[in-house]
């Protein structure tokens, strides 16, 4: 089976559990928002920036390393699997010993129970890490997405269970931890690589793995920046409103980079030999996947009102902008995400840690100014930002990937103006409609939307449409 057979079978494997563990996931989070206060979610999202910088250092990039390099032994998995152990149970230490000093710079002094516990998925990360690099390495996607759909329904079930019992926030830390909880057991059924603690033979995963370390250290900045400066300059509620908008405007960017970048990553790296091949794909890739968020996120945006009001409820009404604006910026992430994954499958963790410096002194900078004006401020910035930093990481992806910023224009200007008239239209209509009651008018408008946004998109690209049909076909 050539490399790209395998990557299509595997796209359909993880798309199909994905789809059916996100519809559970979905449907449980538009329930939990309902039970749980803007201010769990405030105090949540701070606890997952602290874990969310110390994973990306426990890991090391050594889980990439390992799907990277071309020749593996035993002797060396065991090396590098003792120095992961290592890092993972000193981060958990590490983070117990700091909780106080976490919950002081923030102001909440019940963020430090909740780090305290939340520290345990460093130790699952321990055990977990090497059989997912394996099976990724392996490309065994039926089996890590059937893993996924299980430890996602499992997490889910528990968040609901106990956000319906009055748990609050904690409802949110417990879920998380069973969720990774039963990911870890279903991995080690495969069995566990048996560690050695030692530094032999460590260079060459270090180099790599370090790099892209500090890349996704530097990206964490970038990303969490809005969170950790609104945990220190705004109420837990009010950044709540902005994480909820953050996390729904995101969760489709989430799960469908979940799916691409598990079959992207490996499938590059076996192509790395084969750029002709690899930029054509590419450039499919991006057509596609355009095509796909923009249609999708750009139609949440034009019914964000409606949606909020029905679907969230009237607490979160707050949240409107902020889900309008950052739905505009997620494709354009998105498409940055799939170049980024390529330029680390060709081995230029380099590259990439250039790229994150990049974003680290234009981003944070915008979200402080944005605070200023609260969540509404920090949805702002983001839009004016993202496009900096694509415009300014652009010329080196493009060298290294052989493609030129038309190219990528060429193959993605149908969606974007199909979404535009979108959104414009969508906007006239609500005007229009302004008599009927926000539940009638959500399905209405999202149809109108929907048919607009097909019909200009496949009429001005005709590839589309034969694309769609060869990837359903290969599936």
């Amino acid at each position: 089976m050539n490399v790209e057979r395998q990557a299509a079978v595997a796209l359909k494997w993880t798309g199909v559990a994905k789809l059916c563990s996100q519809l559970v996931s979905w449907a449980i989070t538009l329930i939990v928002l309902r039970l749980l206060a803007p201010e769990d979610y405030g105090l949540m999202a701070l606890v997952s920036v602290v874990i969310s910088f110390l994973m990306t250092l426990s890991e090391m990039g050594l889980g990439s390393s390992i799907v990277q390099v071309q020749q593996l032994g035993k002797e060396e998995l065991a090396r590098v699997n003792g120095l992961v152990v290592a890092l993972n149970v000193g981060a958990c230490l590490i983070l117990v010993a700091c909780a106080p000093l976490v919950a002081h710079v923030f102001r909440e002094q019940r963020l430090a129970e909740l780090v305290r516990v939340a520290s345990l998925q460093f130790l699952l990360g321990a055990l977990a890490t090497i059989p997912q690099s394996l099976a990724y390495r392996k490309m065994r996607f039926k089996w890590l997405a059937l893993i996924d759909m299980a430890s996602v329904v499992a997490g889910g079930l528990c968040t609901l269970a106990l956000a319906w019992r009055g748990a609050g926030v904690w409802a949110l830390v417990l879920g998380s931890l069973v969720q990774s909880s039963v990911r870890t057991a279903l991995l080690l059924r495969d069995g566990w690589v048996r560690p050695v603690f030692a530094g032999e033979g460590m260079r060459r995963h270090l180099g790599y793995g370090g790099a892209v370390a500090a890349s996704r250290l530097l990206w964490q900045i970038v990303v969490q920046s809005d969170v950790l400066i609104a945990g220190r300059y705004l109420p837990s509620a009010a950044v709540g409103l902005y994480a909820v908008s953050v996390h729904v405007a995101t969760m489709p960017m989430q799960k469908i980079m979940g799916i691409v970048n598990q079959v992207a990553f490996p499938t590059i790296a076996r192509l790395q030999t084969e750029l002709p091949r690899l930029r054509d794909g590419l450039l499919t890739a991006s057509r596609l996947l355009t095509f796909v968020s923009v249609g999708a996120l750009w139609g949440l945006s034009s019914v964000a009102p409606e949606f909020v009001r029905v679907v969230l409820g009237s607490q979160w009404d707050a949240a409107v902008y902020p889900l309008q604006a950052i739905c505009l910026i997620v494709p354009l992430r998105m498409l940055g995400a799939i170049f980024t994954t390529a330029v680390l499958g060709l081995g230029r963790g380099d590259l990439d840690l250039r790229n994150s410096a990049t974003n680290v002194m234009v981003l944070p900078i915008a979200f402080y100014i944005g605070v200023q004006w609260g969540p509404d401020g920090l949805a702002t910035a983001s839009v004016v930002a993202v496009p900096i930093t694509f415009v300014a990481n652009f010329p080196g992806l493009a060298r290294t990937l052989g493609i030129t910023l038309r190219e990528v224009l060429a193959s993605v200007w149908a969606p974007l103006l199909a979404g535009a008239l979108m959104v414009a239209s969508v906007t006239a209509a609500r005007g229009a409609a302004s008599g009927l009651g926000d539940a009638l008018r959500l399905p209405l408008l999202i149809v109108l939307g929907a048919a607009i946004y097909l019909g200009v998109a496949l009429t001005l690209d005709k590839r589309i449409r034969p694309e769609i049909r060869r990837l359903v076909a290969a599936l």
